[in-house]
């Protein structure tokens, strides 16, 4: 069967509902076909392995087809592993990587992740979520790491360039050269693209509005079913949304106020450039992302299926006064309890 083009395929999975999240760069060298170099280092091990062994049968005097075949069973292991593709489109990936190495580590790894408020210290052995990100504290809209340094994240907009003509692509293509050449005062620039989960909360809340104080029953059916049919669009694990950011980071000095009024300078930089780079239609809109809107991003990057379950209440959780967190259920068996001993108990 004839493969789709790219642009078939995007429009096959906009129909299903769905997106195709981009692949990462292939950075392997490749010796000869689907061999690359790093197959040849892992392998080698296994050769050398191979060729002792058929030396000391050797000198056994039993070196056969049967023996030879022995000998260098290790060795066409590995090779099959590191030359079996991924199934599905991933053809970096090897066998060994995905069907073995990445499952044993899947199984050992820590899956419980907590925040806690406040600082952390970061020689404990606590499993904050914010350790597996290297994040100590998120202070004044700013991401404080583990290695000492204030990181500010800026949510930008996007355009698209399959619609536009050469000469457009063009222009935007030098507008973006000339707006890095402008970044010399950033030492180092990260510009990322993080899937998340859809969010709409907004446009449940705008819904609400405009149906509020519907008389008409019909109108009121129609619209609680709606409401529950994008609900369950938000639910979907296929729906994401691709968003990107610029994020640039400074070391902090022994005077804090100081490294953060720098990095405050920056990133406001950073954001008047984006803002000027390009103009009319195709203009970028930009966002500094504060204390909640990173703490989002942060949960999501940690933990992407209750980030979709959550949505909103990840912040009111972070931010809950109560040094715990309790279930409904939990919580529903202790005010039953208080309540009961209120109302018996004689004062």
């Amino acid at each position: 069967m004839q493969k789709d083009s790219f642009l078939d395929r995007k429009d096959r999975l906009k129909g299903e509902g769905k997106v195709e999240l981009p692949l990462n760069v292939d950075t392997k060298k490749y010796l000869i076909g689907n061999i690359a170099f790093i197959d040849v280092f892992i392998a080698s091990p296994f050769i050398l392995l191979s060729v002792a062994l058929m030396l000391v049968v050797h000198s056994y005097g039993h070196l056969n087809t049967q023996t030879i075949i022995l000998c260098t069973a290790p060795t066409l292991l590995i090779m099959a592993f590191q030359l079996i593709k991924h199934p599905i489109r991933r053809k970096n990936l090897s066998f060994l990587q995905y069907g073995i190495l990445w499952k044993i580590k899947y199984k050992k790894r820590n899956k419980e992740f907590f925040y806690k408020k406040g600082e952390i210290d970061m020689s404990q052995s606590d499993q904050d979520t914010r350790k597996e990100l290297g994040i100590k504290n998120i202070y004044s809209g700013c991401l404080e790491t583990e290695d000492n340094r204030f990181v500010k994240v800026l949510e930008v907009s996007s355009i698209n360039l399959s619609l536009m003509n050469y000469a457009e692509r063009n222009r935007i293509f030098e507008s973006f050269r000339t707006f890095l050449s402008e970044m010399q005062f950033l030492k180092k620039i990260q510009i990322s693209q993080i899937s998340q989960p859809v969010n709409l909360s907004r446009y449940l809340l705008y819904i609400d509005r405009k149906t509020e104080g519907e008389k008409d029953l019909a109108k009121r059916m129609i619209t609680s079913s709606y409401k529950k049919h994008v609900e369950k669009i938000q639910k979907s694990k296929n729906m994401v949304a691709r968003k990107r950011y610029v994020i640039i980071d400074q070391p902090i000095s022994s005077d804090r106020e100081k490294s953060l009024q720098e990095i405050e300078r920056k990133a406001a930089l950073v954001e008047t450039n984006i803002n000027n780079m390009l103009r009319g239609y195709s203009k970028l809109n930009v966002k500094i992302l504060q204390n909640d809107e990173l703490l989002k991003l942060m949960y999501t990057c940690i933990d992407y299926d209750n980030a979709q379950a959550l949505g909103e209440f990840i912040v009111s959780r972070a931010n809950n006064k109560v040094s715990i967190s309790l279930g409904e259920k939990t919580a529903k068996e202790i005010i039953a309890t208080f309540e009961k001993q209120i109302n018996e108990n004689i004062n």
